[in-house]
C-alpha cells in the first residue's frame, strides 16, 4: 500500500513489520533544463513524451570525392530520446567505404509553465557525425565531422563553424528544425527524424 512520499521524494509503502521508503525511478521528474534549451509548445512536448517508433535518414558530403548516406532508428524515453542514421562513406580517390553516422539527441522537461528541449549530437568514427576527405593520405579517409548543437544554433557557429544543413525532428504535433555545422563551408548534410 502506498502511503505518500518522504521529504526526499522516496515512496513510503506499508509492508509487514512497518513502513519502508523506496526509490521509484518511474516517479522521478525529468531533469531541469536551464541553459541548453529552447522553448517548445505543450503539444510538441506531449508528442515527444508519448513514445512511438523512431526512424531516421540522413547524409552528407565533405570535401571532394566523399559522400555519406544512410538510414537508422533511435530510442525514446519520457525525458528525451536519440536518433542516428548509419551509412557508408565512399572516398573515390581511395575507393573504400568507412563507417559513418549522423546522430541527434534531446532532453525535454517542463520547468514552471514552460516546456523545454535541450539538444546536441555528433558521430562519425565515434567523435562527430559526417564523412571524410582523402587528400592527406591517398588510401585513408579522415573526417572533421558534422556537429549539431543548441550553442552553435544560438551563436551562429561561434565564429569558426558553418551551417551546412538541417536536422528535422517530426512528430504528430509538427516539426522542429535544427542546424548542422561543419568546419568546411562547402560541405552539405541533412538528418530527418520521424516519430510515429
Amino acid at each position: 500500500m502506498t502511503l505518500g512520499r518522504t521529504p526526499a521524494g522516496a515512496i513510503k509503502i506499508k509492508k509487514d513489520g512497518g513502513l519502508r521508503a523506496v526509490e521509484c525511478a518511474c516517479c522521478q521528474p525529468c531533469p531541469e533544463i536551464t541553459e541548453s534549451y529552447i522553448v517548445i509548445s505543450e503539444a510538441m512536448y506531449n508528442a515527444l513524451r508519448s513514445g512511438g517508433s523512431v526512424s531516421a535518414s540522413g547524409g552528407g558530403s565533405e570535401y571532394t570525392g566523399c559522400s555519406f548516406s544512410g538510414t537508422g532508428g533511435g530510442t525514446l524515453s519520457a525525458c528525451g530520446g536519440d536518433s542516428t542514421a548509419f551509412g557508408g562513406v565512399t572516398c573515390t580517390s581511395a575507393g573504400q567505404e568507412y563507417g559513418s553516422f549522423i546522430s541527434f539527441a534531446w532532453q525535454i522537461a517542463k520547468v514552471g509553465s514552460e516546456y523545454r528541449l535541450g539538444y546536441g549530437g555528433g558521430g562519425a568514427f565515434g567523435i562527430y557525425s559526417g564523412s571524410c576527405f582523402s587528400n592527406i593520405y591517398p588510401t585513408f579517409c579522415y573526417t572533421v565531422g558534422f556537429f549539431t548543437s543548441w550553442n552553435f544554433d544560438n551563436n551562429g557557429g561561434d565564429g569558426f563553424v558553418y551551417n551546412v544543413g538541417t536536422t528535422t525532428l517530426t512528430t504528430s504535433a509538427g516539426s522542429l528544425t535544427f542546424g548542422i555545422w561543419n568546419l568546411d563551408p562547402s560541405a552539405t548534410a541533412y538528418l530527418n527524424i520521424n516519430i510515429t
